[in-house]
C-alpha cells in the first residue's frame, strides 16, 4: 500500500476512531493485569471489569484527541520556526502532557472505583496502584502521543516534499520555457531575411518556401511547451528546415540522414535540437559548391550523432548564445543527462542521448 492510499485510509474517521478504540481496549486488558485491585477478579467481577474498560477507553480517547489538538496547536504557533525546533517543542509539549494525563488517570480511577463500587479498603493507600502500573500508564500514554506525533509530522514532511517537488518542477519548466522562447524569434527572423529576396526572383519557389516556413513555425509554436518530442516528429520538422536551407545555399550543403525506424518511433529528444545543430554547423563553417558542407545524422549505441565537416570561418559571426549551451541546458532540465561534444581535425560531432 503506497503513502497516498495509507493517507486516505487514516483520514477516514470511521477507520481512525475504530482503530483507536481497539487499541485502547487492548491496553485496558493489559493494564488490568498490573492492577492489584483486579487480582483474582478479572473474570469474577465482570461488571467492574467492563466498566473499567469502558471508562479507560473513554479517557484514553479524550487523551488521544487532546494530543492531536496539541500537536496542531504547536504546529500553528511554531510554523515559522526551523523543523528541528518544532520537533523539540512538540516532544516537550507531549512529554508534559503525558505526565499530566497519567497522574490524572490514577486520581480519576481511584475516585470512580470508590464511588461506583465502594472499594474504600482497596484505596486506603496507593499500594494497590503499583509502581509498575504507574510507569506502564505513563509509557502507554507516551506511546499514543509519540505515535500521533510521528504520524502528524510525517504527513507534514510528506506535504513539504510534495510542495518542494512541485515548485522544483515549475521552476525547471519556467527555465525550459525561457530557453525555448530563445529559439522562436531567432529562427523566424533568420528565415524572413531569405524570403524577402526570394519573393521577387521565383514566386513559385517562394510559395513553397512560405509553406515550409509555416510548418517550421507551427512546429515551434506547438512544441514549445513540451520538454521532449519523438525523433520522428523532429525529423519531419528538420526536413522542412533542410528545404529552407537548400533554397538559400543550394548545393553547397549535403545532408546524410540514417536513423532506424525503431529510434524514429520510440526515441525522444528535446524539440528543435537537430535543427539548432544544423543551424550552428551552417553558421560557423565555410562552404561552397566545390567544398560543400557535409552534415550527417545517424543513430547508434543509444545516441543520435550529428556531425559535420569542419572548416571554420575566418571571421566568426557574433554569437547569440543560442546553440550548444541551449541544448545542453535543455537536456539537463528535461532528463538530467549530458550531451557529448567531440572535435577532430576535420569533423565536429555532437552526441545526443536518446531518451
Amino acid at each position: 500500500m503506497n503513502f497516498q492510499n495509507s493517507q486516505k485510509l487514516f483520514e477516514n474517521r470511521v477507520f481512525r476512531y475504530s482503530l483507536r478504540i481497539l487499541t485502547l481496549y487492548t491496553f485496558s486488558i493489559i493494564f488490568k493485569s498490573f492492577d492489584l485491585t483486579f487480582a483474582g477478579e478479572l473474570r469474577a467481577d465482570g461488571f467492574r471489569s467492563f466498566m473499567f474498560s469502558l471508562l479507560y477507553v473513554a479517557y484514553g480517547f479524550l487523551v488521544w484527541e487532546g494530543a492531536v489538538r496539541l500537536s496542531r496547536f504547536i504546529e500553528r504557533r511554531s510554523a515559522t520556526r526551523d523543523l528541528s525546533l518544532r520537533m523539540g517543542l512538540l516532544c516537550c509539549g507531549l512529554l508534559g502532557y503525558g505526565l499530566l494525563v497519567a497522574l490524572l488517570f490514577g486520581f480519576f480511577y481511584g475516585i470512580t472505583d470508590v464511588l461506583l463500587f465502594n472499594r474504600y479498603e482497596a484505596w486506603q493507600s496507593f499500594r494497590s496502584l503499583s509502581y509498575d502500573m504507574h510507569f506502564g500508564t505513563f509509557l502507554f500514554f507516551m506511546l499514543i502521543l509519540a505515535f500521533n506525533g510521528i504520524i502528524f509530522y510525517y504527513r507534514r514532511w510528506h506535504e513539504y516534499q510534495v510542495k518542494t517537488e512541485r515548485l522544483m518542477r515549475e521552476n525547471i519548466q519556467a527555465r525550459y520555457d525561457v530557453l525555448m522562447n530563445q529559439v522562436e524569434p531567432h529562427f523566424f527572423f533568420n528565415s524572413l531575411s531569405v524570403l524577402t529576396n526570394l519573393v521577387y526572383k521565383d514566386p513559385d519557389l517562394s510559395a513553397e518556401y512560405i509553406t515550409r516556413l509555416a510548418k517550421c513555425y507551427r512546429y515551434i509554436l506547438d512544441k514549445k511547451f513540451e520538454n521532449l518530442i519523438s525523433v520522428e516528429a523532429e525529423l519531419e520538422f528538420l526536413e522542412s528546415y533542410i528545404f529552407l536551407m537548400q533554397v538559400r545555399h543550394q548545393d553547397h550543403i549535403v545532408f546524410d540522414i540514417d536513423i532506424t525506424e525503431t529510434v524514429k518511433q520510440q526515441g525522444l529528444i528535446p524539440p528543435a535540437t537537430l535543427q539548432m545543430l544544423v543551424e550552428n554547423a551552417i553558421k560557423h563553417n565555410r562552404f561552397s559548391a566545390l567544398q560543400p558542407l557535409h552534415i550527417r545524422i545517424h543513430d547508434g549505441e543509444g545516441l543520435l550523432q550529428v556531425s559535420n565537416t569542419l572548416c571554420r570561418r575566418s571571421l566568426m559571426q557574433p554569437s547569440t548564445g543560442i546553440g550548444l549551451e541551449n541544448i545542453r541546458k535543455r537536456y539537463e532540465l528535461s532528463s538530467g543527462t549530458q550531451i557529448g561534444i567531440q572535435e577532430t581535425e576535420d569533423r565536429f560531432i555532437v552526441k545526443l542521448p536518446i531518451l
